[in-house]
């Protein structure tokens, strides 16, 4: 392969790289409905997380270095492979850093789909019984829960 092709081969796979991350992240979340697990919700998240995390560090990337645009075959690679390092950095993070807002998020979802703690894992406790724990706050605050609003 001569200089020419692994240049055009390489612009290829930059270019199909970013598009295969947002087309995953698309249908990852897309495929989100009132029927799914809280697993496959969590994936979605982190997937659409390590999107944005992946997006921000690359802008900044861009402002704190101020490289000029390498035309060359090496500039090339090196982006390519910095682009994926910095994909696999923004995965761990959000694995290692967004626990409790990834839990918002899908917990949010939850909410808007109106599912109710599906799993496909077993689970030891149903959860909590509302009726019991909105008298635990009527007796902490010392009034009466009539009734609660989404």
């Amino acid at each position: 392969m001569d200089v020419t092709g692994m240049s055009t081969y390489l612009q290829t796979q930059y270019a199909n790289q970013g598009r295969a991350a947002a087309e995953s992240t698309t249908k990852s979340v897309g495929a989100i409905s009132k029927d799914s697990s809280r697993e496959e919700i969590t994936k979605a998240v982190k997937d659409f997380e390590t999107y944005m995390l992946e997006k921000v560090m690359k802008e900044m990337k861009k402002t704190m270095t101020m490289e000029q645009e390498e035309d060359n075959t090496m500039g090339m690679y090196k982006d390519l492979y910095l682009d994926q390092a910095i994909t696999e950095i923004a995965s761990q993070l959000v694995d290692d850093l967004g626990g409790s807002v990834t839990d918002d998020f899908v917990d949010q979802i939850m909410r808007n789909y109106g599912i109710t703690g599906t799993s496909s894992q077993m689970q030891e406790n149903g959860g909590l019984d509302p009726e019991r724990v909105s008298d635990d706050i009527a007796k902490q605050n010392g009034t009466t829960v009539t009734g609660v609003q989404a």
